[in-house]
């Protein structure tokens, strides 16, 4: 076979790799471990947490303050309770979700805004914009009622809102949302290839137990100017990647394997 008889299909392979790529591109569920010791203000003590791939939420607060008769900003803080690999808990030493003991905590918050609309007794809302984060914290000090404690940590992971939607029957109270995440971590995570996530909640309007006695969200509070609307959030984000390195690795192996093989037959035709 000639020099040009074996090349054309090695380049048409090379080719094909490259247009190949970018579906290797896409967002995977990421799957990796998180060793709170390395956060800047750990104590050293912490443990290494994994394999997981969803951060599990303890019930949390959401203000939503309308802005006109269709825009809202919205204010929400929570507690981190646990850590899942395929819907299964892992057990986490240290961690304490009481906001009083002696372990750390892990929090998280955002800020977003967006679009709603009533029809009836349903109330749709459409998220536009806004910012996540998660934050690591040597000491437990989180509180509801005096709206501290949760961004006072480091922050481990961070992004913004890109997109999601939610309904709340006003009948019931009860309500469903979704999001979309677009989020980078720190060197806490292994592999750091986090790149955002999906988060899913189901919210609740009338929750006394955890409802009573807030007055502010975030600093925001509940009782300012114009309609607040004050609820209760439970919920998870499952994390995703982009797995670049792996991605970027194969490629290359492969394409420098061609080229190697088309050396090795080029000089056997020589």
């Amino acid at each position: 076979m000639s020099k040009q008889a074996f090349i054309k299909p090695s380049i048409c392979l090379a080719l094909g790799l490259s247009l190949m790529a970018p579906s290797a591109f896409a967002s995977v569920p990421w799957v990796g471990s998180v060793d709170y010791s390395q956060a800047p203000s750990a104590l050293g003590t912490e443990p290494t947490v994994g394999p997981f791939d969803t951060y599990d939420f303890g019930a949390g607060v959401t203000l939503i303050q309308l802005t006109s008769g269709s825009t809202f900003n919205g204010y929400y803080q929570t507690l981190v309770s646990g850590h899942f690999l395929n819907n299964i808990g892992i057990n986490v030493p240290g961690l304490d979700i009481s906001g009083t003991g002696a372990g750390f905590e892990v929090t998280a918050t955002a800020s977003f805004s967006g679009t709603y609309s009533n029809v009836g007794n349903l109330s749709n809302i459409n998220y536009t914009s806004g910012e996540v984060n998660v934050y690591f914290d040597p000491t437990s000090n989180y509180s509801f009622t005096s709206d501290t404690g949760f961004d006072d940590g480091d922050a481990i992971l961070s992004g913004t809102i890109t997109g999601g939607s939610a309904f709340i029957d006003l009948t019931s109270g009860l309500g469903v949302s979704q999001l979309e995440l677009q989020l980078s971590g720190t060197d806490v995570f292994s592999p750091n290839t986090i790149n955002g996530g999906s988060a899913l909640f189901s919210i609740n309007l009338s929750n006394p137990d955890l409802l009573t006695g807030i007055t502010s969200v975030l600093g925001q509070d509940v009782a300012g100017g114009g309609f607040s609307l004050l609820s209760a959030a439970d919920g998870s984000i499952q994390l995703t990647a982009v797995p670049i390195p792996a991605a970027a690795w194969l490629f290359l192996s492969g394409l420098m394997g061609f080229v190697g093989l088309t050396r090795h037959k080029s000089t056997l035709n020589a």
